[in-house]
């Protein structure tokens, strides 16, 4: 037996969209389902990484950007001994790698150029973490006495504007200033995109959650907090987020994964790839 980290993972379209635009990295699986059931893997805990990818609806081909930036992850061990920070994923990985491979892949073509997501990165190595995003897809911690943490930062200009003091956290403006203000996007001028990276210490008890907009938006952090219950299992907390989110008409495509430290033997079974049915 050995310590070892228990990942829940679960996808689907919603009620609305026609297509599945998100992906899932989970270890080195690639997720993107129109509906992925609740799956249990196992992965080391002395390292890894999980992430999430939201295609950008209103760009060419989102299911294909979304998905080509986590192939891109999925290489990163390729990447010179330079482009990391410490032995982390940082911003300078995600520009010297992920971005250009996103561009290689689809800008080239007309019909697929500007093609656009964002991105949550979760990675663990010897008691540390290291979170990086763009865009508005989340990383969570949930401390074992209950404290939340959103550790990934929105990059919408709603944002912006309550780190400029122009708006209060709770005020109402306009749905046009929840667009997303950066993210990935297949043009290589496109290339001034913001990256949040945090990093700290992982802790007894922690359970870590990663999700797309289709989840925290359609629920809110409140109902995400009311929801969760320590007791339960990862598996379980995703199911009851899963039922949530689809009971509340699911106006978008939602991907959610869960981890949790545990003793287990890291005999897993691996997730299959799955490509949209779009």
């Amino acid at each position: 037996m050995t310590d070892a980290i228990q990942v829940a993972v679960t996808q689907h379209r919603g009620r609305v969209a026609r297509s599945q635009q998100d992906a899932m990295l989970v270890g080195q699986d690639i997720v993107q389902s129109p509906d992925w059931p609740i799956t249990d893997s196992i992965l080391s805990r002395s390292g890894g990484l999980c992430a999430v990818a939201d295609g950008v609806a209103i760009s060419p081909v989102p299911h294909r950007a979304s998905r080509a930036v986590l192939e891109a992850l999925r290489r990163a061990d390729q990447a010179p001994p330079e482009w990391w920070q410490d032995g982390w994923i940082g911003p300078r990985l995600i520009r010297s790698q992920v971005h250009p491979a996103l561009c290689r892949q689809l800008a080239g073509h007309r019909r697929t150029h500007g093609a656009a997501c964002t991105l949550a990165l979760l990675q663990w190595r010897d008691e540390r973490f290291s979170v990086i995003n763009v865009g508005d897809s989340r990383v969570y911690r949930i401390r074992r006495d209950g404290v939340w943490q959103r550790l990934s930062k929105d990059h919408t200009y709603r944002q912006s504007m309550i780190e400029r003091g122009e708006i209060g956290p709770d005020q109402s403006v306009g749905q046009l200033y929840d667009d997303l203000e950066h993210m990935l996007i297949a043009d290589e001028a496109e290339d001034g995109f913001a990256v949040h990276w945090q990093q700290g210490d992982c802790m007894p008890g922690d359970t870590w959650m990663l999700c797309t907009d289709g989840v925290h938006d359609t629920l809110g952090e409140a109902q995400l907090m009311g929801l969760y219950h320590a007791k339960l299992s990862v598996t379980e907390q995703v199911s009851r987020y899963r039922e949530a989110v689809l009971s509340a008409g699911a106006p978008d495509n939602l991907s959610l994964m869960m981890l949790r430290g545990r003793a287990q033997s890291l005999n897993s079974v691996r997730l299959s790839n799955r490509s949209p049915s779009a």
